[in-house]
C-alpha cells in the first residue's frame, strides 16, 4: 500500500498525515477548510524538523514533498486507503465515510479515527462494510507506538490484515479489537478516570496538580488525567464520553 488519503487535517489528521509521509507513503491530505490545511502544514513542517534534528532522517523536505495538500476529495480518487479523522461525531463520521465510499476504487480500505464510535454503525453509511475498519491512533500519532484496530460485524479478516500490515509499516504496534463496543479497549477505562479525576478535584479532595502528580509518580502513568485531558482537548473527551454514556 503505498497512497493513503486523510480526509480531515485537524491535530489527529495532521500528525497522522505526518507519520505515513516519515513512513515512506505517498499522502493525499483533505480538509474542506484552507485555514485547517495551512494549520496542518506548519505542524508537519516543524514534526519532521523535530525528527531531522534528532537524526531520525537527512531528507525533511523527501518526506514533506510525498504530501498532496487538497481541499478536493475528489483527488483521494486514488488512495489504495483513506482515514477520515474528523470531529468525533456520528452524524459528520457517517457523511465522511459516505463521501469517501463513492470516490474511493473498489478493493480500497474506508478507514476512521473514531475513539469510540461503533464500526457496524459507520460502517452503514457505505456499501462496502467490509472494507470498513477502525484505525484508532492516540496523541500525538507520531509519537504513541500502538494503534487500536476495531472491526464492526461485518468487517472482512482480510480487511483486519490489511489494516494490521498498514500499522506496522508505519512502525506501530496493531491491537485488533474483537468485539464492536463503545470505546473500545482504551476509552472503556481512559474515560472513567477522567471523570473521576474530575470528581475529586470537585469534592475539594486535592488540587489538580496534585492529582496528576500523583497519578504520574504515584502510579506510574506518564501523564496526568487533567494534563491528558488538555493535550486530547476536553470537547473531543466530552464528545467520547457522551457516547459511551448513551450506549
Amino acid at each position: 500500500m503505498e497512497r493513503i488519503g486523510v480526509l480531515g487535517t485537524g491535530t489527529m489528521g495532521a500528525g497522522i498525515v505526518q507519520l505515513a509521509a516519515q513512513s515512506g507513503h505517498d499522502v493525499i491530505a483533505c480538509d474542506n477548510s484552507v485555514e485547517a490545511l495551512e494549520r496542518a502544514q506548519v505542524y508537519v513542517r516543524e514534526g519532521l524538523s523535530r525528527l531531522a534534528d534528532k537524526g531520525a532522517f537527512s531528507e525533511e523536505d523527501a518526506h514533506y514533498d510525498r504530501i498532496h495538500w487538497t481541499t478536493n476529495p475528489e483527488d483521494l480518487c486514488e488512495a489504495e486507503a483513506a482515514l477520515e479523522a474528523i470531529v468525533e461525531k456520528v452524524g459528520p463520521k457517517k457523511e465522511a465515510l459516505a463521501t469517501l465510499d463513492g470516490i474511493l476504487p473498489p478493493g480500497s480500505l474506508l478507514l476512521t479515527n473514531t475513539s469510540s464510535i461503533s464500526i457496524t454503525d459507520l460502517a452503514s453509511a457505505t456499501n462496502r462494510p467490509e472494507n470498513v475498519c477502525g484505525m484508532h491512533f492516540f496523541t500525538p500519532p507520531p509519537v504513541r507506538g500502538a494503534v487500536e484496530i476495531p472491526r464492526g460485524h461485518l468487517t472482512s479478516d482480510e480487511t483486519v490484515e490489511r489494516v494490521e500490515n498498514l500499522v506496522v509499516s508505519l512502525g506501530k504496534l496493531p491491537v485488533v479489537v474483537e468485539r464492536d463496543v463503545p470505546g473500545f479497549v482504551a476509552n472503556r477505562f481512559l474515560m472513567p478516570m477522567l471523570l473521576e479525576a474530575c470528581r475529586l478535584l470537585e469534592d475539594g479532595v486535592a488540587k489538580k496538580e496534585d492529582i496528576d502528580l500523583l497519578v504520574r509518580e504515584g502510579l506510574g502513568f506518564p501523564i496526568g488525567p487533567f494534563e491528558l485531558g488538555d493535550l486530547i482537548g476536553l470537547d473531543v473527551a466530552l464528545d467520547v464520553i457522551s457516547y459511551v454514556h448513551d450506549k
